[in-house]
C-alpha cells in the first residue's frame, strides 16, 4: 500500500508541484481515508521525502545499469546525463525543491555530485587512452558541465527554449565532444 500511495502522490506532485498537493487529494484517488494515509506516512513531508529519495535511487542504479551497456565516450556520457528516475521530476518541481525543501535539495545535489564525479572519471579515462586531447584542464569542463547542468534543470530556460531536459543535455554533450565550430571552417 505504501508504494501505490507514493505512486499516487508521485502524480499529484508532477502536477501540482510539491506544495500544492493534498494528502486529501492523495485519499480520495486511492479511495482511502487519510486515517489509512498516515498509517503509512507521518504526512505530506514525509511523503515528499520518500519520492526524493526513490527518484536519486532509481538514477543511480539507472546509471549504473546503462554504463555497463555503453560503449563509446558519448554512449557513457548519456548514459549519465540521461538516466531513468522511477517518478518523473520535472523542472518546475526540481526548482520549488532547490527553493522550499532543503534536505530533498541536498538529496539531489548529492546525486549531481555523483554524476559529476563519474563524469570525471570517464572523461580522465578518456584522456589517457587517447579519444581526447591530454591538455584538456578536467577542473575546467567539470565545472562547465556544473553550471550546465543548473542552467538544463532550470525550468526558466527549458520552457523559454521549447526543450526537454533530455534534448538539452544532448546538445550540451554534442558541443562537449565536438565543439562549436564550423568543420568546413576549421584550418589545421
Amino acid at each position: 500500500m505504501k508504494d501505490i500511495i507514493l505512486r499516487t502522490a508521485a502524480e499529484k506532485i508532477q502536477c501540482y508541484g510539491l506544495r500544492k498537493f493534498t494528502m486529501d487529494e492523495i485519499a480520495e484517488e486511492l479511495k482511502i481515508s487519510k486515517k489509512t494515509l498516515y498509517k503509512y506516512f507521518s504526512g505530506k513531508d514525509e511523503i515528499i521525502h520518500e519520492y526524493f529519495i526513490a527518484i536519486v535511487k532509481s538514477d543511480i542504479e539507472s546509471t549504473e545499469e546503462a554504463l555497463k551497456k555503453a560503449n563509446s565516450l558519448s554512449d557513457k556520457l548519456n548514459a549519465i546525463v540521461n538516466s531513468y528516475h522511477k517518478y518523473k521530476l520535472p523542472a518546475h518541481v526540481y526548482d520549488e525543491a532547490s527553493k522550499f525543501y532543503k534536505n530533498e535539495w541536498e538529496e539531489v545535489q548529492k546525486l549531481k555530485n555523483y554524476k559529476l564525479e563519474l563524469i570525471n572519471d570517464i572523461l580522465k579515462a578518456a584522456v589517457n587512452e587517447g579519444y581526447l586531447k591530454k591538455d584538456i584542464n578536467l577542473n575546467i569542463v567539470g565545472v562547465m558541465l556544473e553550471k550546465t547542468v543548473d542552467t538544463l534543470f532550470s525550468y526558466e530556460f527549458l520552457s523559454e527554449n521549447n526543450m526537454t531536459i533530455h534534448e538539452a543535455s544532448d546538445k550540451v554533450i554534442n558541443i562537449l565532444l565536438h565543439g562549436i565550430m564550423d568543420d568546413s571552417q576549421k584550418k589545421d
